[in-house]
């Protein structure tokens, strides 16, 4: 009988099994689970060393299963046939899920630029679908949110950075890719100057700096602080809700993500956006617990932030 520790087999390695045991050709195999064949054969050979068993011996131009191969045949069915039967419960219970009906409270986490783009819009999407539930946003730090997404304090972070490490417990899913603008008034010296401003130009503006980590963890500052140059912050705001009025009526700019500038302009037309150079960009990703998937309706409403944040364009 075949021996080996469980906890420490990559479950992914079975499928192969599976599909050797059925079709005895690692060939057939690789065209039934659409990968090459080169990667059923290193998976047969971490197989191989798992089981500490050849599993599959070649006679002529057959492969044919040893006996302890042949013996796992049947688990290896029922354990596939339980899977399928709890996924395809799971799938009907998704599928049956009424947003519009159930009532419940969103925990999540998002960083303070994003009250301005993707969180009215969410607002807006959760009200229309599910008036029942009720958001509840908790302002982003720059650490790890791995043990609050485990233990169910928060359902999903909308996260900058890798503080929050994916792994068997943590999924994560990019939604978009922010580039950093300088955004200026009438009466900063970039207001009529070209569409591109360089990062030396932006470092003797006087600037706007909306918390809510420190200079010591924005990714702006930091990267200006490994070449020891750092920004004239002359504004230190709480939030992203007086930048506007204060780059209008001042010579201050505010360097943000592309699409919070965006936001700010339509509320005030008159304030221009520029680009960087070089260019600074981040990536904007939803983090969730892998665990909390089986629920329908946090698998719904993952799909409906990743839905609203699609539609949210940066120009």
């Amino acid at each position: 009988m075949l021996r080996m520790n469980w906890q420490r087999l990559d479950l992914n390695l079975l499928k192969v099994l599976k599909a050797l045991l059925d079709e005895q050709s690692v060939t057939r195999a690789a065209q039934r689970l659409h990968i090459s064949p080169s990667a059923v054969s290193h998976a047969l050979a971490r197989l191989r060393r798992a089981f500490n068993d050849p599993l599959f011996v070649r006679v002529g131009s057959r492969m044919v299963a040893t006996a302890g191969a042949e013996a796992m045949t049947r688990p290896l069915e029922q354990l596939i046939a339980s899977l399928e039967s709890h996924l395809g419960a799971e799938l009907q219970s998704t599928e049956l899920f009424d947003p519009a009906a159930s009532r419940r409270v969103l925990r999540l986490v998002s960083p303070g630029a994003l009250e301005l783009t993707l969180i009215p819009a969410l607002a807006t999407a959760f009200r229309r679908e599910a008036a029942g539930w009720s958001l509840a946003i908790e302002g982003f730090e720059r650490r790890s949110y791995e043990g609050d997404l485990a233990s169910g304090r928060i359902y999903f972070v909308l996260a900058i950075g890798g503080h929050t490490p994916v792994n068997e417990v943590i999924a994560a899913r990019p939604l978009w890719t922010d580039e950093l603008m300088v955004l200026a008034g009438p009466r900063s010296s970039i207001y009529d100057g070209p569409d591109v401003v360089p990062i030396e130009t932006v470092l003797e503006l006087p600037n706007i700096y909306p918390l809510p980590w420190p200079t010591t963890q924005n990714y702006l500052d930091v990267e200006l602080g490994r070449g020891d140059r750092h920004r004239k912050l002359m504004l230190s705001l709480p939030g992203y809700a007086a930048v506007g009025a204060a780059i209008e009526a001042s010579d201050l700019v505010a360097c943000m993500p592309d699409r919070t500038a965006t936001a700010l302009r339509r509320m005030h037309p008159s304030l221009r956006a520029r680009h960087i150079n070089p260019p600074l960009r981040s990536t904007l990703s939803l983090l969730w617990a892998l665990g909390g998937q089986r629920d329908p309706a946090l698998k719904w409403a993952g799909s409906l932030i990743a839905q609203v944040a699609g539609q949210l364009r940066s120009d």
